[in-house]
């Protein structure tokens, strides 16, 4: 890729590197500061963010008119406080949330994967990339609270790669400044 073509690149890929780079992020926090401290900050960061939305919401002069909009200022305060006060829990029933979400959605796409065998070469990658993200949905849902040290860095180097490997999976796809079509994803040409 030329100069010009790694431009573009950036400019017509943020939104798909985004979360890759998130869950780079994010693993690498889970790696690096192990157990549920790493957890209870990021929900307490998370109880912050939320009160400040709903006082700068409330503050508005659209809440002063919309009932509505007070309701959803309100809401997001009191959800702040909750995520401040009690994060263990919090993070508890959200992991247990997201470990449900990770988990039909590997199904889905090993599902999916199934029923191309056989018309696409890169079947066994696609089974074996859903299956150990269905590992970590597992692992999410049976021992959010009880996350060990171990259990965090696998998480961890899980997500890191991951990530990687979405990051790899945009390259890929892109190739000289266009889309292309690699029969293994439906994406355009320009």
């Amino acid at each position: 890729m030329n100069d010009k073509s790694i431009k573009d690149f950036f400019d017509k890929n943020r939104s798909s590197l985004a979360v890759p780079a998130a869950m780079i992020i994010l693993g690498i926090i889970f790696f690096c500061v192990p157990g549920g401290n790493v957890v209870n900050m990021t929900v307490r960061i998370i109880g912050i963010l939320f009160v400040a939305i709903g006082l700068i919401l409330a503050g508005t002069l659209l809440a002063s008119y919309s009932v509505f909009t007070m309701v959803v200022a309100i809401t997001l305060g009191v959800f702040g406080i909750i995520c401040i006060a009690i994060p263990g829990t919090v993070a508890n029933f959200v992991l247990s949330v997201i470990g449900v979400i990770i988990m039909i959605n590997s199904l889905m796409r090993i599902y999916d994967a199934y029923r191309i065998k056989g018309k696409s070469d890169d079947f066994i990658k696609y089974v074996i990339n859903d299956i150990i993200t269905l590992i970590l949905g597992i692992v999410l849902l049976v021992i959010p609270g009880h996350i060990t040290n171990i259990v965090s860095k696998i998480i961890g180097a899980v997500i890191f790669i991951l990530g990687i490997s979405n990051i790899i999976t945009v390259i890929k796809v892109y190739k000289d400044g266009k889309y292309v079509d690699d029969g293994s994803d439906v994406v355009w040409e320009e």
